[in-house]
């Protein structure tokens, strides 16, 4: 009989099957990383514990300068996760760094399932991370709303369809 990691694998295998994407190898402490977009890292973590799987997403640095106003738009993103599509944004204090992380149970996990969770996921990732970088340049400030970030991931851009979603392809 299989253990939970080995369906687990087997969902990220399945997934890599369908997309094209590369393989997501769940190493002994039960993560693996996946590197995307522009210089974007995607850690995966697997929690047999809860049991779950965890995205996370490193978005950028913020100068010291600009944490204020830069976080206290990030929490508002957060408010009932509407400006992020359920995930959630957060600073990494060891690394000075925010980032962006979702967790999914794998339950009843399907490989379809993961497969949407995983591109629905790296999207709005990626809009953060233009969008962090906006707010950092200082060509964000006139806007301070959660609909503005609502509108910004589901606008379509480069590598994204008409949906602003992040598809694999097979």
């Amino acid at each position: 009989m299989e253990n939970d990691k080995e369906i687990v694998q087997k969902l990220f295998d399945d997934v890599s099957a369908r997309s094209g994407i590369p393989r997501i190898d769940l190493s002994d402490d039960n993560s693996a990383a996946l590197p995307f977009g522009e210089g974007m890292l995607l850690h995966v973590h697997y929690r047999a514990e809860i049991p779950e799987v965890d995205f996370t997403v490193p978005i950028g640095s913020v100068p010291k300068r600009k944490k204020a106003s830069v976080y206290e738009r990030l929490l508002s993103a957060n408010f009932y996760w509407v400006g992020t599509q359920g995930a959630t944004l957060s600073y990494q204090n060891d690394l000075d760094e925010v980032i962006i992380q979702f967790r999914e149970d794998t339950a009843n996990l399907t490989a379809e399932r993961l497969q949407s969770v995983m591109e629905g996921f790296l999207s709005v990732a990626m809009k953060w991370k233009e969008r962090l970088a906006r707010m950092i340049e200082g060509a964000d400030e006139e806007d301070d709303s959660v609909e503005e970030d609502v509108q910004a991931l589901s606008a379509a851009g480069d590598g994204l369809d008409d949906g602003g979603m992040v598809r694999f392809e097979a």
